[in-house]
């Protein structure tokens, strides 16, 4: 694999300019493809993260990442990465695990004809139009992709206090989840249950330890279960194939919407073997 193969050097590099920046606008930056993107940073003048409504990496129209400004930022803080206001960073490789297929594999592939965006939605307000400039850090292009990173939000609703079982709708062999980030004060408690198999369970306060042991940030008003916090990736990883039903039981003390924060990767080929 050119993963494993290739030195592991990401170079800073600007970016085209970023077009429609307005408030109330949706901006686009269409990005080249070929190289592999270990991570993209839009740097703006934009210091309260909630005028950044929206940003998505579509590839061919269909998007690969879908979060809100406030999203990345408290991505940045549960990994404990050194940040600063205005700069909101898409991290695809991940510096805070231990090996090298680790760290790239879920760098940012990019294959010759693909059409790539980045698309920022700005809050409408009354003030001066602000500046978004993007950068990114950047491999040598690879010939086959093996793994597309995934970034999304989905909100599921509780409609009773208690224990309430939420069914992970896209379960797949290919599909593994890294972390998955409940926004949520009220759960005490997430168990973790693959067809009758009780894969997890944990409280909010020792989860909440273990993350500290693993020098990982609960974020503010959050659960996080962190599956990769030792530091192995693909070892830590949360498969989500199921012959019925992957569900996360939320035990929780208060009626309402519950946010979700997914980080996960897709296998969207066959590893190579030996020959």
């Amino acid at each position: 694999m050119e993963l494993l193969q290739t030195p592991f050097a990401p170079r800073p590099k600007e970016l085209d300019p970023i077009e429609g920046v307005g408030w109330g606008n949706r901006a686009s930056l269409r990005l080249v493809s070929g190289p592999t993107y270990h991570s993209i940073e839009l740097v703006t003048d934009i210091l309260d993260p909630k005028d950044i409504e929206r940003v998505e990496l579509s590839l061919n129209g269909s998007a690969k990442y879908s979060v809100s400004g406030e999203t990345l930022v408290g991505l940045q803080a549960h990994r404990k990465n050194y940040a600063e206001p205005g700069r909101y960073i898409l991290s695809f490789g991940d510096p805070t695990l231990r090996t090298k297929i680790g760290v790239r594999q879920t760098d940012l592939v990019t294959l010759g004809g693909e059409i790539w965006f980045v698309h920022i939605t700005l809050r409408a307000k009354d003030a001066p139009t602000p500046s978004i400039r993007a950068r990114a850090h950047v491999l040598p292009a690879q010939s086959v992709r093996y793994y597309m990173p995934r970034l999304y939000e989905i909100t599921w609703f509780a409609s009773a206090t208690g224990r309430t079982p939420f069914d992970f709708a896209e379960r797949s062999p290919a599909l593994n989840l890294k972390r998955i980030h409940f926004m949520d004060e009220s759960i005490q408690r997430v168990r973790v249950l693959r067809d009758s198999f009780e894969e997890m369970n944990v409280t909010k306060a020792d989860n909440a330890f273990d993350l500290t042991q693993s020098k990982k940030e609960q974020m503010a008003g959050a659960f996080t279960l962190d599956f990769i916090r030792y530091g192995f990736g693909a070892d830590g990883m949360l498969n989500t194939a199921a012959r019925s039903q992957l569900a996360f039981e939320l035990d929780k003390n208060a009626v309402g919407s519950v946010p979700v924060i997914v980080e996960a990767v897709e296998q969207v080929n066959p590893l190579p073997t030996a020959a």
